[in-house]
């Protein structure tokens, strides 16, 4: 995942796909101008959400049925991380189920490509376990996966190699002492299920340990990944099977990693608790 020769050309604007981005969650979504679809979406729009009908109506689908169940959803951008023509961000949803008022928070990270200020590509994470309450299935999150854009400043390629090598290194080769010389001592874990573990570096390799002894063979493979400055953003796909019971366990996660002179420093995600129910891992409160 690491070029060997120059990188190409950019392909596309970071403030024009932004802006895009930014215009789909204000007007169309939280909005609910569906009819401004046709002007945001590209007319060969292609959306790797598992489940979803395929291209614009497919959209039109999938809104119809989430707001007939929660009529007052909207999507907060929490977080967005944009390079040349993808970005990333990550979204909290709220609203409420129709006829009982049962409240849904619920979280998604989402990666876009945009062509020609029109979105041509979409992928998704769900934390499904807050659909789950309201009948709704997960399904197989598995998504086709892309090659990371090289086209960045000399600060944020140095930002992608240490993420890639780091998940190489203790995610994929399980080897902790790797991330002694690559996360600060100090670094900071949103994700309160794994800070349960402790904190800064220390934590971050106690909660790693622990999972490698439950599954000895879980590996985390890095399927997008974006960079922005200090922030670097990611689509993760995990597999392994329990020690003791040889349960097989299927996850994705997406990743937000703030960078600070060389080191990984702060850390967000969106983690699917529902693929991780069976083993007792349960959703931490908000």
């Amino acid at each position: 995942m690491i070029p060997t020769q120059d990188p190409p050309l950019p392909s596309g604007d970071a403030g024009a796909t932004a802006a895009v981005v930014e215009r789909l969650f204000r007007e169309v979504y939280n909005g609910q101008a569906f009819d401004l679809a046709e002007q945001l979406f590209a007319d060969d729009y292609v959306n790797h959400q598992p489940g979803a009908a395929p291209g614009i109506s497919g959209l039109r689908q999938w809104a119809s049925t989430m707001l007939t169940m929660f009529p007052d959803l909207t999507g907060t951008i929490e977080h967005m991380v944009v390079q040349n023509d993808r970005a990333m961000v990550f979204v909290a949803w709220h609203g409420h189920m129709a006829g009982t008022g049962k409240e849904l928070n619920s979280q998604t990270a989402n990666l876009y490509r945009i062509r020609d200020n029109r979105i041509a590509e979409h992928w998704s994470v769900f934390d499904y376990s807050a659909l789950v309450p309201f009948g709704i299935t997960p399904p197989d999150q598995e998504q086709p996966a892309s090659e990371p854009d090289w086209h960045a400043s000399p600060a944020e390629q140095d930002n992608l190699r240490l993420v890639l090598k780091v998940w190489e290194e203790v995610m994929q080769k399980q080897n902790l002492e790797y991330a002694d010389a690559h996360y600060r001592a100090d670094y900071i874990q949103h994700n309160r299920f794994a800070a349960q573990s402790g904190r800064g570096l220390a934590g971050m390799k106690q909660f790693f340990a622990g999972l490698f002894v439950a599954a000895p063979d879980l590996t985390g493979t890095i399927d997008h990944i974006l960079v922005q400055e200090d922030f670097v953003a990611l689509f993760s796909r995990w597999r392994g099977r329990e020690a003791t019971s040889g349960r097989e366990l299927k996850l994705h996660t997406a990743d937000l990693l703030r960078i600070e002179d060389g080191r990984i420093a702060e850390h967000w995600d969106v983690f699917d608790y529902s693929a991780v129910a069976q083993f007792g891992i349960i959703p931490p409160a908000r």
